[in-house]
């Protein structure tokens, strides 16, 4: 008997004709002990130079998450999720894919809350022997805008990050071993369990240069010249370190870069609405430095009122005069957390 009556197949790709010692067929119902499987992470080959890696994981996931809203509503977002842990010993390789991708759909495919970030950090660390973890969700957050005259309503989309931060923090402790010579004997380390939480929503607007602004103006009051100020669409990244106690939501965010720099791009426009946003650029001229320091302000007005622990700031000015943009950058902190 032929093995195409035994199979019921095309053989198109037999080779046992080429390599008889292999079977070519799969097995659907064969059941494998996964204990008696090799794992190349035991005793590993390590190539190049043997140093620990600050990070090792997986992205992007693609995760469908249930968004808690200011409003006390949820939405379903499709969100893009990554998660990453050090990789502290350079004997190892270490890192497990499908874990990795388990932890994240365990702790947050349901419902994107800080605890469970945390769930997600803390075993991703443990589960990897690993010092530091780190977990990030992106997403488009769709809220409504009004038009500027015609109050027609309009859904636009911010990009978010949502990211955790989990870090295994090492202490010494010490006791007095010969109080009268004042020697001190060190003792068994201990650690406490750190998280740190981030948001950072993309906030997009139209910005008037001031120069181009005055030239033209000056052009049409001395010569009667049509001229334009050149306007461009303008990009505010902007990062904020939260309490997962004190809740900043995304919304805060958003009305707060709205009532800072107004002239956010708009979804509906009738010529009532495209007049107002000339007028409005007409009076919110800004270099890419000056909208830095305008959210500065009031980034630090909420530091100050403790409603978030750090902050940073990335403006990009997409030029229409220059083939690059203008960038301005700054935060509270430097990298080493002291004060700018």
């Amino acid at each position: 008997m032929s093995r195409i009556e035994i199979t019921g197949k095309l053989p198109f790709n037999d080779y046992s004709d080429k390599m008889p010692d292999l079977v070519f067929q799969y097995d659907e119902d064969l059941k494998v002990n996964s204990d008696e499987l090799p794992d190349p992470q035991i005793d590993p080959l390590i190539p190049g130079a043997p140093v620990p890696l600050r990070k090792v994981g997986i992205a992007p996931v693609d995760l469908p998450i249930r968004v808690p809203r200011r409003d006390g509503t949820e939405q379903v977002l499709q969100a893009q999720a990554s998660l990453y842990a050090s990789l502290d010993n350079p004997a190892a390789k270490g890192l497990n894919l499908s874990r990795f991708y388990l932890l994240i759909h365990e702790a947050v495919e349901n419902q994107l809350t800080n605890d469970g970030i945390k769930r997600a950090l803390k075993a991703a660390a443990e589960k990897q022997g690993a010092t530091r973890a780190w977990c990030k969700l992106r997403f488009k957050y769709p809220w409504t805008q009004k038009s500027l005259r015609s109050n027609l309503l309009g859904y636009i989309g911010y990009d978010v990050e949502i990211e955790g931060v989990y870090e295994k923090k090492f202490h010494e402790a010490y006791r007095l071993y010969k109080p009268q010579e004042g020697a001190f004997e060190w003792v068994d380390e201990y650690y406490e369990d750190s998280y740190k939480f981030y948001l950072t929503v993309k906030y997009v607007y139209s910005s008037t240069c001031p120069c181009s602004f005055e030239l033209a103006y000056d052009a049409r009051k001395r010569r009667d010249a049509a001229a334009n100020a050149h306007s461009q669409r303008s990009i505010a990244t902007i990062k904020i370190e939260y309490d997962p106690d004190n809740m900043i939501w995304i919304e805060d965010v958003i009305e707060m870069a709205r009532k800072e720099i107004p002239t956010e791009v708009q979804v509906v426009v009738k010529r009532v609405d495209e007049q107002a946003f000339a007028e409005l650029n007409g009076s919110n001229l800004l270099f890419s430095e000056d909208a830095c320091r305008i959210l500065y302000a009031r980034l630090d007005k909420w530091y100050d009122e403790k409603k978030i622990r750090d902050f940073s700031i990335a403006i990009e000015h997409i030029e229409s005069l220059h083939p690059w943009s203008a960038i301005a950058v700054t935060s509270k902190f430097d990298d080493e957390g002291h004060l700018k």
